[in-house]
Parts: structure tokens; C-alpha cells; sequence
């Protein structure tokens, strides 16, 4: 009974990511973690512009569960910043083992 409820939060929790904008995470966590990369994206916007209002603007048609931000690079005589950035899903982990019948 406890496993099958664990599932059904899991399942929701699971459904419910899905629908969330991608979160920030660090370089070390995708080392250590289960992640699966998705793909590699290059976002190009005014260099006046702010960094977080650019990414969540250019990810929010994305979907991913978390994103990494590999550089960050300005061009201050063409007024452009580049910001390439990483996505990521997480692998599901299955970690609840079926009871001996």
C-alpha cells in the first residue's frame, strides 16, 4: 500500500516537472547526478539585456527539466551577449523493488 502511493507521488511529481520552466543547476550536480543531455543551445540577445529574463525567454518553449550555462560572452562592438547553455532531463530511477509475493 505504502509503495503504491510512493509510486502514484512519484508518477505526479514526475507529470508535474513537466510543466515547470527548466531550473538553473551547476556544472558538479550534472557530474554526480543521473542527467541526461538533450541538447546544446545558443542564445544571442542585446548586451543591456538581463541574463536570467533572456535564458527563462529563450527556454520557455523548451522542454527540459534543468539547464547548465557552459559561457557566457560579450561583444561590446556589436552590443551582443552569446550565453550557450546545456539541457537536461533527469533519468527517472526506479529505486522501489517489487515485495516477494
Amino acid at each position: 500500500m505504502i509503495k503504491r502511493a510512493i509510486s502514484i507521488l512519484l508518477l505526479l511529481g514526475t507529470s508535474m516537472s513537466a510543466m515547470a520552466s527548466p531550473e538553473l543547476i551547476s556544472p558538479s550536480e550534472i557530474q554526480y547526478g543521473q542527467f541526461e543531455l538533450i541538447e546544446t543551445v545558443e542564445i544571442n540577445g542585446d548586451i543591456n539585456d538581463s541574463l536570467l529574463r533572456l535564458v527563462d525567454s529563450s527556454l520557455k518553449n523548451k522542454n527540459n527539466d534543468f539547464y547548465v550555462i557552459q559561457d557566457i560572452s560579450e561583444d561590446t562592438r556589436a552590443d551582443t551577449l552569446t550565453v550557450v547553455i546545456n539541457l537536461y532531463n533527469q533519468r527517472p530511477s526506479f529505486i522501489l523493488e517489487q515485495a516477494p509475493a
